[in-house]
């Protein structure tokens, strides 16, 4: 199959799929807490479909960013999607973008939009929101680049589908000690930024803590929040392609596999998420993102040594 039909096909799969996992997530979260929550695990796909009906409307005092806002936000997370290879070769169309400095950048401009669409929308708490989100990268984000800058070096490279052939060549993978390390402290980006307690709370989404969200509403609410639901599966979807890229040569089979791997680690950290505290965003950001820096710079300072 040409690679840029399949790489369309990955896109579209994931973006259909997506929704599902938040609704098992959502009736899962319900059960642990003892609440009747939604219906069933579609309940995603209804409210999506509910609010795309609705039509659009902005402040007075928005301007086009907040207007374009919605769809900056869902481009940049279907982009994420495709950057990250299911299939392993490297003559592909994808192939030469499934590289991680443009993971980097699209998820930093995925960030951006959703912080300048919140400003631009006039409405405080959105922009106080808008605002956690960015105190939020400034803990995460050197985490996560000290964690891939380990793997860069490793691997020699920064293309994801030759990082996946040398680990599954077994010439980078977790008989380094570095590497091993670096999935830790990934490991932590990947919860933060996945939306889980204390990072996020689902109760306090629109008010305060999804920034733009608070003041979106009806077509581009559905749109904006089904954004966030992609980035987050990106970003487990980058976990999985670097540190457990085992899959089928088969690019059909490794689809459906690769969209169940992604949809069990999406699924399984309610469980951690259920029983974490709540804590204040800066209070818990300090005193739990410095272990996962410490252990970056370790895994950093393990390949300067050579071990």
């Amino acid at each position: 199959m040409d690679s840029i039909l399949f790489m369309i096909l990955q896109v579209v799969s994931i973006v259909l799929i997506a929704p599902l996992f938040d609704g098992m997530a959502r009736k899962l979260r319900a059960k642990l807490q003892s609440r009747e929550g939604a219906p069933d695990v579609f309940q995603t796909y209804r409210d999506i479909k509910k609010l795309l009906k609705r039509s659009r409307t902005a402040p007075s005092c928005a301007h086009w960013v907040f207007k374009v806002g919605p769809f900056a936000l869902f481009a940049a997370g279907a982009a994420l999607l495709a950057t990250i290879p299911v299939t392993y070769s490297t003559n592909s169309f994808a192939g030469a973008y499934s590289d991680i400095l443009v993971f980097i950048y699209l998820g930093a401009l995925l960030r951006f939009a959703f912080g300048a669409t919140s400003i631009d929308s006039g409405n405080p708490f959105a922009g106080v929101g808008g605002g956690r989100e960015q105190i939020l990268g400034i803990f995460v984000e050197p985490v996560m680049m000290i964690s891939l800058l380990v793997v860069i070096l490793l691997a020699g490279t920064t293309n994801l589908v030759e990082i996946q052939h040398l680990v599954r060549s077994g010439e980078v993978g977790y008989h380094t000690p570095a590497f091993a390390i670096a999935s830790i402290s990934f490991l932590w980006v990947v919860y933060v930024e996945t939306g889980r307690k204390p990072y996020d709370v689902a109760e306090a989404e629109q008010e305060l803590q999804e920034g733009v969200l608070g003041e979106y509403s009806g077509s581009d609410f559905s749109i904006a929040h089904a954004a966030l639901i992609l980035k987050q599966v990106a970003i487990i979807g980058l976990f999985l392609s670097i540190f457990e890229p085992w899959n089928f040569e088969n690019p059909f089979l490794a689809l459906i596999v690769f969209i169940l791997k992604v949809g069990i680690f999406y699924v399984a950290a309610v469980f951690i998420d259920n029983f974490g505290p709540r804590f204040k965003v800066l209070t818990s950001l300090k005193n739990s993102a410095i272990p996962p820096l410490v252990i970056s710079i370790v895994a950093l300072i393990l390949y300067v040594v050579g071990v």
